[in-house]
């Protein structure tokens, strides 16, 4: 037989926190967590423009939120710099092919590739008629 060990504090701090949730609190955090998904990771721009404007302007946001268990306030000023900046991103592009021109792509600099010049070789290791290499 082993010996039984006590689990570290840590361990089970995840299945604490479930378990204290009602199924209701898991299913609102569920659509809170597809409403994000669908505004930051859907390549259907319609959904993700959809979903960006309900966590911007949403009436019921903060009420989805609420019973979450989330504070909505909170969880708008904390995304809203990234919720603009996508919904921008894909604005302008869709700007772009209504207008059928090109987005203006600033293109980089090459790199100029590291070469050491070396003219003084003090730095090598001196060899003499003594030195053995091993």
């Amino acid at each position: 037989m082993g010996k039984y060990r006590t689990p570290f504090a840590n361990n089970e701090a995840i299945h604490l926190i479930d378990r204290n949730k009602e199924p209701e609190h898991k299913l609102w955090i569920a659509v809170l967590a597809k409403a994000f998904d669908d505004a930051f990771k859907s390549t259907d721009e319609r959904a993700a423009l959809d979903a960006l404007r309900w966590i911007r302007h949403g009436l019921d946001f903060n009420y989805v939120c609420q019973l979450a268990g989330r504070d909505g306030d909170y969880v708008k000023s904390r995304m809203l710099d990234k919720v603009i900046q996508r919904e921008a991103t894909i604005l302008e592009k869709h700007v772009h092919i209504k207008n059928a021109t090109k987005p203006v792509v600033v293109p980089e600099k090459p790199k100029k590739p590291y070469i050491r010049k070396v003219y003084d070789y003090k730095w090598l290791p001196k060899q003499t008629h003594d030195y053995v290499d091993r």
